[in-house]
């Protein structure tokens, strides 16, 4: 036997599960109860403020994080739009992407400039990244490039570390 089909309808403030009775008008649609309608609760915003969604747009938009630990520095690669980008661990400085055939192999990306939401996604992403344990020191790569322990898509940084010889 499958389960017995719930009745009536959730309310989205409150968080119950409620009678048809209790909802009223447009409640039903807005899957709000007359209880919390009357408290003046909203189900939710339907316009997001813009920094909530540049949050999301960078925070889909970076992946295949790495942190690379040197003996001064700590680097946070990333890739954004199909192309690879590296960062100090402070996220203060600029942010510049990897041209891999060009002489100056980094340049600073312009348009993906420090900015509060950028700034919060990449200490989001470093976390996450430290939890997983995605942590690559420069000695250990210089030394044993090909017998590394890193997945095929976080593989392409090790051009883009081998090239930072130029900045260590």
């Amino acid at each position: 036997m499958g389960k017995k089909k719930k009745r009536g309808h959730y309310c989205i403030a409150c968080g119950r599960s409620r009678p048809n009775e209790k909802f009223g008008g447009k409640g039903h649609r807005q899957h709000l109860c007359k209880d919390c309608k009357s408290k003046g609760k909203k189900a939710y915003n339907p316009s997001t403020p813009e920094y909530d969604r540049e949050c999301s747009r960078l925070s889909k938009a970076i992946k295949n994080c790495v942190i690379l630990y040197t003996e001064e520095l700590d680097f946070f690669l990333f890739q954004y739009q199909n192309e690879r980008y590296i960062t100090t661990g402070d996220f203060w400085s600029e942010v510049f992407v990897y041209h891999p055939n060009e002489i100056q192999k980094f340049a600073s990306a312009e348009f993906l400039q420090v900015n509060d939401a950028l700034q919060e996604v990449l200490f989001k992403k470093y976390d996450e990244t430290m939890e997983n344990g995605l942590i690559l020191d420069y000695d250990d790569v210089m030394e044993n490039e090909e017998h590394l322990d890193i997945s095929k898509k976080r593989r392409q940084y090790l051009e883009v570390i081998v090239s930072l010889k130029t900045l260590v």
